[in-house]
C-alpha cells in the first residue's frame, strides 16, 4: 500500500459518513410502509431458500414472518399498530441474533431492521397517518 492510499480511503469514508449524517429521513406514505414490509418478507423468504436451518432456526423465521404479516394485515386496513411493529422488529432481530445466516442475508435483514426502526420513529413523530 502506498502513502496516498490510506489518506484517500480515509477521505472517502469521512465524506460518506458526513453525507449519511445529513441525509433527510426517508418519507413514509402508505405505499412506502407497504413496500418496506414487502421487502422484509422477501428478505426473510430469501433466507429460507439459501440456508438449511435447524428446527429452532426455522421457528424463529416463522415467528418473524407471522409478526410481520400481522402488522401488514392491520396496516392494509388503515391501522398502524406500533406494538405489532415492535414485535415484528424484535422477531427479526431475534432471527439475526440466533440464526446462522450467510453474510448477505444477515446484512439484508440488518438493513431491514434499521428501516423498520426508522419507520417506527417516523410514526412517533406523526409523519405516518
Amino acid at each position: 500500500m502506498n502513502r496516498t492510499t490510506l489518506p484517500v480511503a480515509s477521505l472517502f469514508i469521512a465524506a460518506s459518513l458526513l453525507t449519511a449524517q445529513f441525509e433527510p429521513e426517508p418519507k413514509y406514505d402508505a405505499a412506502a410502509v407497504s413496500a418496506l414490509v414487502d421487502r422484509v418478507h422477501e428478505d426473510l423468504d430469501h433466507a429460507y431458500g439459501v440456508f438449511h436451518f435447524s428446527n429452532a432456526d426455522r421457528d424463529r423465521l416463522n415467528h418473524a414472518e407471522k409478526d410481520l404479516r400481522e402488522f401488514s394485515q392491520k396496516w392494509e386496513h388503515g391501522k398502524f399498530d406500533k406494538g405489532q411493529l415492535n414485535g415484528a422488529i424484535e422477531s427479526v432481530q431475534h432471527v439475526l441474533c440466533n440464526n446462522k445466516l450467510p453474510a448477505e442475508q444477515r446484512d439484508a435483514l440488518s438493513g431491514d431492521i434499521t428501516q423498520l426502526r426508522r419507520m417506527r420513529e417516523a410514526y412517533e413523530r406523526h409523519e405516518i397517518k
